[in-house]
């Protein structure tokens, strides 16, 4: 099940990337959130309602409140999509990315998980990548080059952190 389960997250998570992403534009902000409760629903039953995971998914929902609440707040990114948004908060969507991410990266990338340089080399390029991504979409707006080097330190710590906050609540 445990291949499977990693083949689930890591598909499950990309469709739901790629709806919360473009639904943002298309003025249906909710369907991408809809779409990962589901996934998340859905994983946590192949699981078995493992509290590890439930509590991995809350502590990157709120990582994601705070990080992308202040790169709001900051003047660095705007969010398209959703009522958060026009109050300078993380849209809902871009929560549900950070609780899809967290999923998937216990076990999709399960293989780095004790190897915390990796993981912050991973979050250093891989986040600015992500928001990369969204810009080209036009669910976000990046205001300037220097919000990349924010946003490529921000993860390059945040993934880590992740990664060793869900090996302390290893089974």
């Amino acid at each position: 099940m445990n291949k499977y389960l990693k083949l689930y997250d890591l598909i499950g998570f990309k469709i739901c990337w790629v709806l919360c992403a473009f639904c943002s534009i298309w003025n249906q902000p909710y369907l991408g959130p809809l779409a990962t409760t589901f996934f998340i629903i859905m994983h946590l039953y192949f699981v078995r309602f493992k509290s590890r995971d439930i509590k991995i998914v809350l502590i990157a929902i709120l990582c994601g409140l705070l990080l992308d609440t202040s790169f709001s707040k900051l003047g660095l990114i705007s969010y398209q999509g959703g009522i958060f948004a026009h109050y300078g908060l993380s849209p809902l969507w871009i929560l549900s990315m950070w609780a899809g991410f967290s999923l998937s990266m216990m076990y999709t990338l399960e293989s780095i998980k004790d190897k915390y340089i990796i993981s912050s080399f991973l979050g250093l390029i891989g986040g600015p990548l992500s928001y990369s991504a969204g810009v080209g979409i036009g669910s976000i707006t990046i205001h300037t080059t220097f919000a990349y080097v924010v946003l490529g330190f921000a993860w390059a710590i945040v993934v880590p952190v992740l990664f060793k906050y869900s090996n302390t609540y290893e089974i």
